[in-house]
C-alpha cells in the first residue's frame, strides 16, 4: 500500500534525516537521479536519438543534471542536450552542473536567459526522450514567461510521441492539490521519491503524471511519521478479500436491503442489486415500486423484491421497517426519484436508520433527499453515524454542502472533510481519484478507467459497498470500516478496468462491470 506525503512534509523529513544522520543532500540527489536514469533507459529501448533535459535552478534541476550524467558519463556516443534556466543555482544543482561538464563534456548545455525574448526553436527533432526537471513539488506560484514556454514545448514533444520522464512531479503541477499553476507538462512517466505526492492523483494529476513510479531514495521509514492518504494497490486486496469457508450458507455473507428505483429508473435498482450479489452478499432484497418489480426481477433474478405501494410513503415505510430490522446493511437512493413521495420516503428512512443503527450506503437520489432534509432542518445534524457511508460525485457533494460544483472540484479533500463533519458519516467523494474518509483515516482510490464515466457505474459502487458492509456484519469481511471503503472502491475500479479490456472504454457498460466483479480482487 502506498501512502502520500505533501511537499512540505517531504522537505521536513529530508531536513530531519540529514540533521540526525550522516546522509547528505548530495547522496539523496544521487539516489533520486539513479531512479530517473533507470526510467529514461526503459524509454530509450529501441528508440534511437538524443536525450533532452530541461532543468530549473533548484534541486529538481539538479536531479535532472545528475540523471543525465549517469546516463552519459563514459558514453560519448550518446547524444544529449540540456536547457538550463538562468539564475542562481542551488548548491547541489551547481555541483551537478560542474560534474556533468567534467564527466560528460560532449553534452551540449545551453543557459536560457529570461530577457532573451527570442522564441526557442523547439525540442530537437531527433529527441528520443525528454527529462522534465524544470520545477519540483515545491512550486507555489504561477508559471509565466520562458518557463511557461518550456512547459508548452515539452507538451508538444509528448504530443508528437516523444516519451517525457518527469522528475518527482510534472512541472507546473501543484504537489498537494494537482492544480495546474499556469502551465504544466504532460509526462509519460513520473518518477517520484520516497512516497507519492497527493498532487499526482488529485486535480489534473492523473491526466498529467502518466505512469507513477515511486523510488526509494534511502530515507529511513522509522523516521517518517507522516500518515498521508493511503492508496490501495491491487496486490493489497488479497489480504482483505478472503476465500470463503467450505462450510457456509447464504446468511453467512449478509443480507442487503436495496431501497431504490422508480418508474423509468428500474435499471438503477437492478444494477445496485446485481453488484451487491456479484461482490458476495448472500441475500439481496430490492424494495421498489410495484410497477417496476417485474423489470427488476428480470434484470436481477437472483434478488428478491419487496413491492412498495406507489405514491404511499407511509405504507412503504410500514413495510420497510420489518425488512430493515432483518437486514445487515441498507443501500438507499439509486433511481429513487426526487418527487414529494421520494422526499417523504427519505424522511422516514432516515428515522428508521436512526432507530435501527443499520450500516447503510446513501447515493444518488438518497443524497439529493438528504440534502433536501438538511435544507429543511427536518432532522438534527449530524444526520448519520460513522458506520454509514455517503458516496457523492462532485455535483451531489456541492448540493450537500450548498456550494458550486467547481468549488468541490478545486478542493476534493476539503469538500469530503466538510461533508464528513456536516453529516457524520464516512465519505467516498467519487472522481478519477476518489477521496475516502472514515473517522480520522483517509485514503485515495486511483484504480479505474475513463470508461466508468457512464450511467450506472455509481449504482454499482453502492451495491458493492452495501455488500461489504453486510459481509462485515456477519464476519465474512474482517477488515475495518475504512478498509470497506478501500476494498469497495478498488473492486469497483478493477472491475471497470476488466470490463474496459473486454468491451473497450467507449463500449463498456455498468452491467459489464458487475459481470467482472467476481473475477477481480485475487479471490
Amino acid at each position: 500500500m502506498l501512502r502520500t506525503i505533501t511537499p512540505r512534509e517531504m522537505k521536513m523529513l529530508e531536513t530531519r534525516v540529514m540533521a540526525d544522520t550522516d546522509v547528505t543532500g548530495t547522496e539523496l540527489m544521487e539516489r533520486a537521479a539513479a531512479a530517473v536514469a533507470q526510467a529514461v533507459e526503459r524509454h530509450l529501448q529501441n528508440r534511437p536519438g538524443r536525450i533532452h533535459c530541461v532543468c530549473g535552478t533548484g534541486n529538481n534541476g539538479g536531479d535532472g543534471l545528475a540523471a543525465l550524467r549517469i546516463l552519459c558519463a563514459g558514453r560519448p556516443e550518446r547524444a544529449a542536450t540540456v536547457w538550463l534556466m538562468a539564475g542562481q543555482l542551488s548548491w547541489e544543482t551547481g555541483e551537478q552542473k560542474t560534474r556533468l561538464e567534467r564527466e560528460a563534456p560532449w553534452v551540449r548545455l545551453k543557459v536560457l536567459e529570461e530577457e532573451d525574448t527570442g522564441a526557442l526553436p523547439g525540442i530537437p527533432p531527433d529527441t528520443a526522450c525528454v527529462i522534465d526537471a524544470l520545477f519540483g513539488t515545491g512550486l507555489s506560484r504561477e508559471i509565466t514567461g520562458r518557463a511557461a514556454e518550456l512547459c508548452r514545448l515539452m507538451e508538444a514533444a509528448y504530443g508528437n510521441g516523444v516519451p517525457v520522464v518527469a522528475v518527482d512531479i510534472p512541472s507546473g503541477l501543484h504537489g498537494e492539490t494537482g492544480e495546474i499553476m499556469g502551465a504544466a507538462v504532460r509526462a509519460t512517466e513520473t518518477v517520484t521519491f520516497h512516497r507519492p505526492k497527493p498532487g499526482l492523483y488529485l486535480g489534473a494529476g492523473l491526466n498529467l503524471s502518466g505512469r507513477i513510479t515511486v523510488a526509494d531514495i534511502g530515507l529511513p521509514p522509522a523516521r517518517d511519521e507522516v500518515e498521508g492518504y493511503r492508496v490501495l494497490e491491487e496486490s493489497d486486496l488479497a489480504d482483505l478479500i478472503r476465500p470463503r469457508p467450505r462450510v457456509c450458507h447464504k446468511g453467512s455473507f449478509g443480507r442487503v436491503l436495496v431501497v431504490a428505483g422508480s418508474l423509468g429508473m428500474a435499471g438503477a435498482a437492478a444494477i445496485c442489486a446485481l453488484a451487491a450479489m456479484r461482490t458476495g452478499a448472500g441475500l439481496v432484497t430490492v424494495a421498489c415500486p410495484l410497477e417496476i418489480v417485474h423489470i427488476v426481477q428480470s434484470l436481477c433474478p437472483c434478488a428478491t423484491c419487496l413491492p412498495l405501494p406507489t405514491g404511499d410513503a407511509a405504507g412503504a415505510l410500514g413495510l420497510l421497517a420489518g425488512v430493515m430490522e432483518k437486514a445487515d446493511s441498507v443501500a438507499i437512493g439509486p433511481g429513487l426519484g426526487t418527487d414529494a413521495y421520494a422526499r417523504e420516503l427519505m424522511k422516514g428512512l432516515m428515522a428508521l436508520l436512526g432507530h435501527t443503527g443499520k450500516p447503510a450506503v446513501l447515493d444518488a437520489d438518497g443524497l439529493n433527499g438528504l440534502a433536501w432534509l438538511a435544507e429543511q432542518r427536518e432532522i438534527p445534524r449530524p444526520l448519520l453515524t460513522p458506520h454509514q457511508i455517503l458516496t457523492p460525485h462532485p455535483g451531489e457533494a456541492a448540493r450537500l454542502l450548498g456550494m458550486d460544483t467547481a468549488q468541490v472540484a478545486a478542493d476534493a479533500p476539503g469538500a469530503a472533510a466538510a461533508i464528513q463533519s456536516c453529516y457524520g458519516a464516512c465519505v467516498v467523494l467519487k472522481g478519477a481519484a476518489s477521496v475516502l474518509l472514515s473517522g480520522k483515516e483517509k485514503g485515495l482510490n486511483v484504480l479505474g478507467t475513463p470508461g466508468m464515466a457512464k450511467g450506472g457505474s455509481g449504482d454499482a459502487l453502492t451495491g458493492i459497498l452495501a455488500a461489504l458492509l453486510a459481509m462485515k456484519a456477519q464476519g465474512a469481511f474482517e477488515g475495518s470500516l475504512f478498509q470497506v471503503l478501500q476494498s469497495g472502491t478498488a473492486l469497483h475500479g478493477l472491475a471497470g478496468m476488466a470490463a474496459a479490456r473486454a468491451w473497450g472504454e467507449r463500449g463498456m457498460l455498468a452491467t459489464d462491470l458487475c459481470s467482472e466483479l467476481g473475477r477481480v480482487g485475487g479471490v
